[in-house]
């Protein structure tokens, strides 16, 4: 072997070992990557829970009323229905709805065929017989013969007098002054029945309020006598209770009696000339009334299975306390036992 190959072995034994250390320590820093690694789990950062949040009111005293409120209509306290005692055909109605009339007024009249000719007839008729009467009478006829000229005459004036009552029969007058308060919806020609009402006359000056209930519940607290507010055209007047359920008196007609059972009349204490038949009244009647007492909003009463409680805060508790209720409003509830003022009810909002 030659001096210049000595080297070369030597150097690629001396390259052989270094690019082996070479990858011994690759080997060894590449082995510390794949051995799995330890992971760190994070802990949430802590949350202050929320504050429940309490409605809650201070139990006080004070005032509560239930009370009534309706509209009314204004009617007369004197309404007379008029009409015809026999059937006939209708020859003219002479008034409207709301006419204002004098007493003696023709309202309506029937048809009577032909009357008037007849009347006129019987007119001539009785002045003939007349004129015969007083020439028997100045001849000088006496007797039978003048007996029997009176009875043509009584006759003739008896016919002309039962045609006159049926002329003036025919004419519906009005008995009173006061206001159309009813037309029948009949038109020349049409028949009529007797004793069925044609025209309506109502008396302005006395009237009352009348309210109609839908439910008879709503009216069933009213009494007699009780206070009324009236409100008419932004106008305040008072009144009194004329007539409620509760006293009407018994008809021993089913339909009456239950129409009665919705009925409320409404006594003005001052009548007043302003006020118009027909017009609407704001009716407010107060059924029960307490002053000084416990009183918390309704939304605070709770019942479940036959037991009324409400919910007290006393400090972060809650106590349930059986209570005992009063007059009771759409919002507003007494308590008559239970409660004392200074104590925390909670809403059940």
């Amino acid at each position: 072997m030659s001096q210049n190959q000595m080297p070369s072995k030597r150097r690629r034994r001396l390259f052989v070992k270094e690019a082996a250390a070479v990858m011994v320590a690759a080997a060894l820093l590449s082995g510390c990557s794949l051995l799995p690694q330890k992971q760190v789990v994070l802990q949430p950062p802590l949350i202050e829970p929320a504050a429940e949040k309490v409605d809650a009111i201070e139990v006080k005293k004070g005032s509560i009323e239930r009370s009534f409120s309706g509209a009314a209509v204004v009617t007369s306290s004197k309404t007379v229905p008029l009409f015809y005692k026999e059937s006939g055909r209708l020859k003219e109605l002479h008034v409207q709805l709301g006419d204002k009339i004098e007493a003696g007024k023709v309202v309506a009249e029937l048809d009577l065929g032909d009357l008037d000719l007849r009347v006129k007839l019987q007119q001539l008729s009785l002045e003939r017989v007349r004129i015969e009467y007083n020439r028997a009478r100045q001849s000088g006829v006496t007797g039978t013969e003048l007996r029997m000229k009176e009875i043509d005459l009584e006759r003739e004036e008896l016919l002309l007098g039962n045609m006159n009552q049926q002329y003036e029969a025919a004419k519906l007058k009005a008995p009173i002054s006061g206001v159309v308060t009813y037309v029948d919806t009949k038109s020349p020609g049409d028949g009529l029945n007797g004793y069925t009402p044609v025209v309506s006359v109502s008396d302005p000056k006395q009237i009352y309020l009348v309210y109609t209930a839908d439910d008879p519940k709503l009216i069933s607290g009213v009494q007699r006598e009780m206070k009324v507010d009236i409100t008419i055209n932004n106008t305040k007047f008072e009144g009194k209770v004329l007539q409620s359920p509760s006293d009407a008196p018994l008809t021993m007609n089913k339909e009456i009696d239950e129409r009665n059972t919705r009925l409320l009349y409404v006594q003005l204490n001052k009548p007043d000339e302003s006020i118009e038949l027909g017009q609407s009244a704001q009716i407010k009647i107060v059924l029960e009334k307490k002053d000084d007492v416990v009183v918390i909003p309704r939304s605070g009463l709770r019942t479940y299975l036959g037991r009324t409680y409400v919910q007290s805060l006393d400090g972060d508790r809650r106590k349930e306390i059986d209570v005992q209720p009063g007059i009771m409003t759409a919002t507003d509830v007494e308590i008559v036992k239970g409660l004392e003022p200074g104590m925390k009810v909670i809403l059940n909002n």
